[in-house]
């Protein structure tokens, strides 16, 4: 199967069953690495993400699901690193430019390319929830990272081959009026969703 953004349902649909078993185990999630693995399981799960695939390599077979992959900026470094990207085997190599046999790796020894999505995940674990300065810090710094990525992709003409979810898992279900505002105004297009989860913890 071509990755395609058919997917997406299947994705939102795991992320909240973490966040049933979450309220069900409150301290099932302590950090955000936590979080992370579970998500990874939690896709691995899924059929179509977990089979293997044979890569542009012969005889090299990958998975879609991978953690910590970088990403160009705009200065052709690898400076953007969201926590999950899934990506199709097909258009992956582990040996060779991506398409290009004579290309060489770039540093992170791999190259990928067409249709992706990406997660970048946050967890809010402080007893006092989501505040003002949690926004304009951690949450915001994140956003402001993924729009940096689309920016390169809109330069190379590629906006419409990512998609990006941003998943914030509260520890409590307290958060600020701005952080509302905030998913109101950003919450969603045609490139990205922001899904907000909560552990329902009380103190």
């Amino acid at each position: 199967m071509t990755l395609d953004f058919s997917i997406k349902p299947i994705i939102e649909r795991k992320i909240k069953e973490i966040e049933k078993e979450y309220q069900k185990s409150q301290g099932l999630i302590l950090t955000e690495d936590d979080l992370k693995c579970l998500l990874y399981r939690k896709l691995m799960e899924t059929p179509e993400l977990s089979k293997k695939k044979i890569t542009q390599d012969p005889n090299i077979f990958a998975t879609s699901v991978h953690a910590e992959v970088s990403w160009y900026d705009k200065n052709r470094k690898l400076t953007i690193k969201p926590d999950i990207t899934i990506l199709d085997p097909r258009n992956l190599s582990i040996l060779h430019g991506c398409f290009d046999y004579e290309a060489r790796l770039p540093s992170k020894q791999f190259e990928f390319s067409g249709k992706a999505i990406i997660l970048e995940l946050k967890f809010i674990r402080n007893k006092t929830g989501i505040r003002n300065k949690t926004l304009n810090g951690q949450i915001k710094k994140d956003f402001e990272k993924i729009k940096r990525l689309f920016e390169r992709l809109e330069s190379l003409n590629k906006q419409n081959e990512v998609f990006c979810y941003f998943v914030i898992f509260n520890k409590t279900n307290i958060k600020c009026k701005e952080f509302d505002h905030f998913i109101d105004e950003n919450g969603q297009s045609d490139r990205h969703k922001i899904i907000y989860a909560t552990g329902n913890v009380n103190f």
